[in-house]
């Protein structure tokens, strides 16, 4: 028993050596390989300073043409799509209507002016009476009060002339602004009321026109210092289409607490129509120079769900997660801010089997 108890008492240790050898074995056998990457080091540089943005185009002014009296359409001077001038003939509405109430009411203007006129006349007759004795004070009186009334009514009546002509003015429709003429809603013969919603067509203002556009409250101090020093150029490039170049013209009053960004708009020529109410465009804003920015590919960045961030390298060849903002882009590099300094090697391909702590395989 002793030589046995012995025997066991040595065999416990090398019992133990070979278990932890075959442990560290099998760590080594299940350790993931080295993930293979692209690297390049973080730089330091100068950059223009550029903000890019979707904009919307806007027409700088619109305007739905409504008829001012109700009554049917006899004629159409315009073809849908038609450049037009302000107090150009658009429609024309049956006028007989209106002109027959405004002889209507020439007849009872010229009526009560005869009477003012025989009034006038039978108070002044009166009033040489009246100082003789001839007739009463209260005679007198009485004349003078119908003169008075019929002198009212004679301005009265000269309104109705004036409001009936202006109805009749209103049977030619006219254009109020300059610009591009859209759709007609309602065609020749058809009935059109004051009351109608909607307009007969839609005219809108094509040059100049205006792009609206958003970006973050954290750009507005750089903005509004450039809009101080100089007028301050946009570019905006349609979809397949030559860039337009325009000028900030306005920054919004109020930040959207929603979206933590602010308004902008650009004013554009648009001589040669390349801009189009309605359109979505790639916006350009310069902001002047970042001296010495920290620079990397834009490859680099990637997109979380509430973040942007990117994987470093350390000089142990393990990956290292970094929170990033990035302030702009410009021809394919990313200017950035955080926890990153020059020199670090950023991974620029590779990232998708990258995590936290993970061994890295720098590839030439």
């Amino acid at each position: 028993m002793n030589s046995l108890l012995r025997c066991c008492l040595w065999a416990l240790p090398l019992l133990t050596l070979c278990t932890a050898a075959c442990s560290d074995s099998d760590s080594r056998d299940n350790a993931p390989p080295p993930a293979p990457v692209h690297a390049e080091p973080v730089k330091r540089a100068d950059m223009p300073r550029l903000l890019h943005a979707v904009g919307n185009v806007r027409a700088s002014a619109t305007v739905g043409v409504k008829p001012r009296v109700t009554g049917e359409i006899q004629e159409v001077h315009f073809s849908e799509g038609q450049d037009v001038t302000e107090g150009q003939l658009l429609i024309t509405i049956d006028p007989r209507p209106f002109e027959s109430v405004l002889r209507e009411k020439h007849g009872l203007l010229a009526k009560s002016e005869a009477q003012l006129n025989k009034a006038s006349e039978d108070m002044r007759r009166y009033g040489k009476l009246v100082g003789g004795g001839y007739v009463s004070r209260e005679a007198y009186d009485q004349t003078a009060t119908e003169a008075a009334a019929l002198k009212a009514t004679v301005q009265s009546d000269k309104a109705t002339v004036e409001s009936a002509a202006l109805d009749l003015s209103y049977c030619s429709v006219t254009a109020p602004i300059n610009g591009r003429v859209g759709a007609l809603t309602v065609d020749k013969g058809n009935m059109i009321k004051t009351a109608d919603a909607t307009p007969i067509t839609t005219i809108d203002t094509l040059s100049p026109i205006y792009v609206l556009f958003s970006v973050p409250e954290t750009r507005l101090p750089v903005i509004l210092e450039r809009m101080r020093e100089d007028a301050v150029q946009v570019t905006a490039a349609p979809t397949g289409g030559e860039p337009e170049k325009g000028l900030l013209t306005l920054v919004d009053n109020t930040v959207d607490t929603r979206t933590g960004t602010i308004r902008l708009r650009a004013t554009f020529e648009n001589t040669n129509r390349r801009l189009w109410p309605g359109q979505f465009v790639q916006v350009e804003l310069p902001l002047g120079m970042a001296k010495n920015a920290l620079v990397v590919s834009s490859r680099a960045v990637q997109s979380g769900r509430e973040e942007s961030y990117i994987y470093l390298v350390d000089k142990d060849n393990t990956a290292l997660y970094r929170k990033i903002a990035v302030s702009f882009e410009y021809q394919g590099q990313s200017v950035i801010e955080g926890d990153v300094a020059e020199g670090d090697m950023v991974v620029e391909e590779g990232q998708v089997r990258l995590a936290p702590g993970l061994p890295v395989q720098i590839l030439p």
